[in-house]
């Protein structure tokens, strides 16, 4: 700018740059000018023609406001802005939290009662051992304002039942373990005393005195029903747990696989007691799931019929769900697996209890065993309490009182299994009891340690 050809204007502003740009047609209205920062004063680049020449220059901050006073208040001033912020996220964050869990929580609690009502109704029992019901809308909310989830309500009768029972109230459960337990001391003494009136032959000498003072009901099942001659416990429950596991496998696999319910049945009305279980089975289908089309090879459970002398009438066609085997069980202890029909002409077939299911693939599958094999189950119980994967309801007929009577019970009972119905059978000059049995959990028995 100290060059001599540039040229200075009235206000001493260099124009040289302006002359150098004024022929350029696309900035008709502007004028560079290029200043000297002197004196305070400032300017700019590119000021339009009309604006007023530039004023003394002026900080942003005064002194005050640019104090170390000022500074850290405006800085407390912003660090509180930012605890409020944090607080109020905190208390939106904890409501969503909280709305959510309410949710959450009424709808757990609604799916759980109602998977627990049988037939619309809770089924409750009362502590003389009677069975009533319990659907009145104050039950339910009144159990959701004490804030009682199902599991809470009902867990300790379904974790000690291995899944089975899911509608006992866990109060009257306690009271069902109570009276089984007084029962089952009453037997320990009550096999001293009658011990001697076993017959090491087997004859039926003593059997009326035996069997009326020995090894009654010791469990109450909340339901129980008669299907084929034989009594079952919570049938309906028999096939919704079959139903659950098939609706989760087959989402799983997406096919068709084998039925998870399955009831050997041999001896006796077997063949009646197999129709009239699975006419049971897909009528309880038909109510789990009303609305919808059920189709009778939709059944979860399949029953099966050992005949080892063929004395069933078995028909030339058989419907879906019912299977047919020629052998029949024997004890493993003893050997051979061939033995003589009751017209000592026929050869038949046996097999073990655990040599049927491995060969089937019914591993972990079978719920239901019903035996009436004319006093086999003296010997065939120790491979019944033996098997890996037990089963759940045992229900047998007991011939005569043989030295070993006491045995079967007292495995039966270590094992796990309770009694929940005993009927006396008269045949001829001997005596005969139908027993079931249920497969508890191990925690049942807690009372014994």
């Amino acid at each position: 700018h100290d060059h001599p050809e540039n040229e200075r204007d009235d206000d001493g502003n260099t124009t040289l740059l302006t002359q150098a740009l004024a022929p350029v047609p696309c900035l008709p209205a502007f004028r560079f000018q290029i200043r000297r920062i002197c004196n305070g004063t400032v300017t700019g680049i590119m000021s339009s023609a009309k604006d007023p020449p530039a004023g003394p220059f002026r900080s942003r901050y005064s002194a005050e406001e640019s104090s170390d006073a000022a500074y850290e208040e405006s800085l407390r001033t912003l660090r509180c802005m930012g605890r409020k912020r944090s607080a109020v996220a905190v208390l939106l964050s904890s409501a969503f939290v909280v709305v959510v869990w309410v949710v959450t929580r009424a709808y757990l609690f609604f799916v759980g009662m109602r998977e627990a009502r049988l037939d619309g109704d809770i089924q409750m029992i009362s502590p003389d051992g009677s069975m009533r019901h319990d659907s009145g809308p104050l039950s339910t909310w009144g159990s959701f304002l004490r804030r009682d989830r199902p599991d809470k309500v009902f867990g300790r009768a379904k974790s000690e039942s291995g899944g089975f029972f899911d509608a006992i109230s866990n109060n009257q459960w306690e009271e069902m373990k109570r009276e089984a337990k007084s029962i089952i001391d009453a037997q320990d003494s009550t096999i001293m005393t009658t011990s001697h009136l076993l017959s090491e032959s087997g004859a039926n000498i003593h059997s009326n005195t035996w069997w009326v003072d020995n090894w009654k009901i010791n469990f109450s099942c909340p339901s129980k029903i008669s299907i084929g001659g034989r009594w079952i416990c919570d049938p309906k429950r028999v096939i919704t747990i079959a139903d659950e596991k098939l609706k989760v496998r087959w989402r799983r696999k997406r096919r068709r696989i084998k039925r998870e319910c399955v009831a050997y049945v041999s001896g006796g009305m077997a063949m009646e007691f197999g129709n009239q279980f699975l006419d049971f089975s897909l009528a309880r289908m038909i109510e789990l799931h009303s609305g919808e089309v059920v189709w009778k090879d939709s059944i979860p459970c399949e029953v099966h019929i050992f005949t080892p002398d063929g004395g069933q009438e078995i028909p030339k066609s058989l419907r879906d769900g019912l299977h047919v085997h020629n052998w029949g069980f024997r004890p493993s202890i003893k050997l051979g697996s061939m033995g003589i029909a009751a017209d000592n002409a026929t050869t038949v077939a046996f097999k073990t209890l655990e040599e049927t299911i491995v060969g089937l693939g019914h591993s972990g599958k079978v719920s239901i065993l019903a035996l009436d094999c004319e006093s086999c189950e003296w010997d065939i119980y120790r491979d019944l309490v033996k098997l890996k994967e037990p089963i759940r309801q045992v229900l047998m007929q007991m011939h005569g009182t043989p030295y070993m009577a006491n045995e079967l019970f007292l495995a039966m009972q270590e094992a796990g299994y309770v009694i929940f119905q005993r009927e006396k059978e008269i045949r001829g000059s001997g005596e005969v009891y139908d027993y079931s049995w249920l497969k508890l959990s191990p925690s049942f028995f807690n009372w014994q340690a």
